[in-house]
């Protein structure tokens, strides 16, 4: 063959190459979430997938269906009676803030004789300003309703949607035993795909392992630790629906730097706003405190000297990602955010000295 046949060759296999990875993406398009998650839990549980298959000198897939067992029994049962728990409570609360936001009751909490009706109508007099309470509350009612609504609706579709979701746990679950099973010829694989030296790849993938322990281990368990021990709080300042809110902070936890203060901060301006000034701040300083120990004590003590990464800059990312993704996003910042920062560890130790 000549030169120019070997060129149009390559160029031909290129575009058909190119042709079938998109291919391959619209395909599996909708089973991204559920292979993404797979990768994040399989990487962070392939540790102990070893350690099971060492310590007791079984087969590599023995070794991957109890570990995948363990997953399922950890993960399936407790997410099922997490989602029926959180339907039935969104359900009861949404109820429960529509029958709160009528306009009798919207006009006593704003223009009543409680703290926010006094205050109101205190400034009013002092700046001069005279309320047309009646457009005032009208414009309110409409706000809180329209957002309310949207807020229950989004909620409600995330739980109610049980098929999808088993379909997508069931894909997930599938993928995680394929990892643990055949997971050493799937990174020899991907090595020989890649261009980079093997050593750089290997970097790449222990950061990406410590991540996910970080993200699912360390930052889940202080999650879980400031969801109940807050929910306790909302419980005894004489909240209801607990163990949606709880739900709901466990999550929020994974934020950097906001975490459950996007719940109890609220909670506290609300419970002074009907004039329990002391159960609220009881409930700031001490949902403060959990989430001060736990993020400055607990989870530091619990990741040792694994990955560190600004605050700040986790957050960024896990905004962008929630932009994105929707809830998933707070897993997948993180992960995006330390590739890149190995991305540019790597360059600037390799690459970046040829250049100078």
């Amino acid at each position: 063959m000549t030169q120019g046949s070997d060129k149009l060759n390559l160029k031909i296999f290129t575009f058909i190459f190119l042709g079938i990875i998109l291919i391959n993406f619209y395909v599996f398009k909708g089973m991204f979430h559920s292979l993404a998650f797979a990768s994040i839990t399989a990487g962070t549980f392939y540790p102990f997938h070893r350690y099971i298959k060492g310590r007791f000198n079984i087969s590599n897939e023995l070794s991957a269906f109890i570990v995948t067992s363990i997953i399922i029994i950890l993960l399936v049962i407790p997410v099922i009676i997490i989602i029926l728990q959180i339907s039935k409570e969104t359900v009861g609360l949404y109820s429960s803030v529509r029958a709160g936001l009528s306009v009798t009751q919207v006009k006593h909490f704003l223009f009543g004789e409680g703290p926010v009706g006094s205050f109101l109508i205190s400034m009013s007099e002092i700046i001069g300003l005279e309320l047309d309470l009646n457009e005032l509350y009208g414009q309110i009612l409409s706000k809180a309703q329209s957002y309310s609504g949207k807020v229950f609706g989004t909620v409600n579709n995330w739980v109610s949607d049980t098929i999808s979701f088993l379909f997508n746990f069931l894909i997930m679950i599938l993928a995680v035993f394929t990892i643990f099973v055949e997971g050493d010829k799937m990174k020899a694989f991907a090595f020989k795909l890649s261009p980079l030296p093997n050593d750089q790849e290997e970097r790449i993938l222990e950061k990406f392992s410590q991540m996910n322990y970080v993200t699912l281990i360390c930052n889940g368990l202080g999650g879980i630790i400031q969801g109940l021990l807050a929910g306790l709080g909302l419980w005894l300042a004489g909240f209801e629906s607990i163990f949606l809110w709880s739900a709901v902070m466990v999550l929020l936890a994974f934020i950097p730097l906001l975490g459950i203060s996007i719940i109890t901060i609220p909670a506290a301006i609300y419970l002074f706003a009907i004039g329990q000034q002391a159960t609220g701040t009881a409930f700031f300083l001490y949902t403060s405190t959990v989430a001060l120990v736990v993020e400055n004590w607990f989870k530091p003590k619990f990741m040792g000297k694994r990955i560190k990464v600004n605050s700040l800059l986790l957050l960024f990312y896990i905004i962008a990602g929630m932009s994105t993704f929707g809830m998933a996003g707070i897993f997948y910042g993180p992960l995006i955010c330390i590739i890149f920062l190995t991305m540019v560890e790597i360059f600037q130790e390799y690459y970046l000295p040829r250049f100078t």
